[in-house]
């Protein structure tokens, strides 16, 4: 059994072959591929058969991954999916499951030493590392000034941050309590920030003061100022000491808007104590907020499910890049 196809037409058909995997019975995807023949009869020889297999057998493929990757739920799902319905409106996913995608990512199934390294950060001025535990209390810390800041399940909370432990910590605090979380990079113009953040009335912005880029220090403070000036549904603007501009240059004319540096955010609010609170979900709640380019016309929103956004990474990691406990992700942008 080879997850590789070895007939002569695989080139033309699949296109020029770049890497070949030097054993790929070491893979996830060999082990699931051989699991799926063991539980379903099945006798699937390649990636395409299996590829073919879970297209033709959603539910059942789907259920399958639920299940290999690892989903923490605390309510189970009645059903995965009706393959009968039609995908507008789209059909409901897991069916009666409850979840917390931010408890997923946090404590997943698998054992994690609490001591062991969750993020690197590597920015062109600092590095970080971040342990799990570290990452929970931070995580924790950051839910409670939210919750005393008035955030709740469905609320919009907004990141013009940069990729930074900071902006994942308030990701994941935000959606641990059911609130929505959307993002966009600090080099973005303010007009840019304006037509998304506008449509969907966030009530608190974290922000970077700036950002370095090929060694040079830029401000951001002004940008963020006009958005904080414009968007009047933002009752407090968060802001994290990125090079050094501090949240004293965000000259917001809007009185109604707190300012805060996130050092002020946290204390304000208290420290965490007690064990971190989840809010449990339909698995379909929704946890993001992205957006089409605005190159035909305004930006629309598009919005990520809990756990087709959960399932689909999780899918990816596992199966497609055999990422297990202890690895390694590196992920760059520029």
């Amino acid at each position: 059994m080879s997850l590789v196809d070895e007939s002569p037409l695989a080139s033309s058909q699949w296109g020029e072959e770049l890497w070949r995997h030097s054993n790929p019975s070491a893979t996830s995807m060999h082990k699931f591929l051989h699991l799926m023949n063991k539980k379903h009869n099945l006798k699937l020889q390649t990636y395409h058969d299996l590829h073919a297999w879970s297209t033709s057998n959603i539910a059942t493929f789907w259920d399958e991954v639920w299940q290999y990757v690892g989903i923490r739920s605390s309510s189970p799902y009645t059903r995965v999916l009706d393959e009968t319905a039609p995908m507008f409106p789209r059909p409901r996913f897991f069916e009666g499951a409850k979840l917390n995608f931010a408890e997923n990512l946090l404590y997943p199934t698998c054992d994690v030493d609490e001591s062991s390294v969750a993020i690197i950060e590597a920015t062109e001025t600092r590095r970080e590392t971040v342990t799990w535990k570290e990452l929970r209390e931070r995580v924790h810390t950051c839910q409670l000034a939210l919750k005393s800041a008035g955030i709740e399940k469905n609320d919009r909370v907004a990141g013009y941050v940069g990729n930074h432990v900071n902006g994942v910590v308030a990701m994941l605090a935000a959606t641990s309590l059911g609130a929505l979380y959307t993002a966009l990079s600090p080099d973005n113009g303010s007009e840019m920030a304006k037509a998304r953040l506008g449509q969907i009335t966030p009530k608190i912005l974290f922000a970077d003061d700036g950002q370095f880029y090929n060694g040079k220090r830029f401000e951001t403070v002004g940008k963020v100022a006009e958005v904080l000036d414009e968007i009047d549904s933002i009752k407090t603007a968060v802001i994290f000491d990125v090079v050094g501009a501090g949240k004293e240059k965000v000259n917001v004319s809007r009185q109604a808007c707190e300012l805060l540096s996130y050092e002020e955010f946290c204390a304000k609010r208290g420290q965490a104590t007690g064990e971190m609170q989840f809010e449990q979900l339909e698995a379909d709640h929704p946890v993001y907020i992205l957006y089409s380019s605005g190159t035909t016309g305004a930006p629309k929103c598009i919005v990520h499910g809990a756990i087709g956004t959960l399932l689909q990474h999780k899918k990816e990691h596992v199966l497609h890049c055999s990422v297990i406990p202890g690895d390694r992700f590196f992920y760059y942008t520029t």
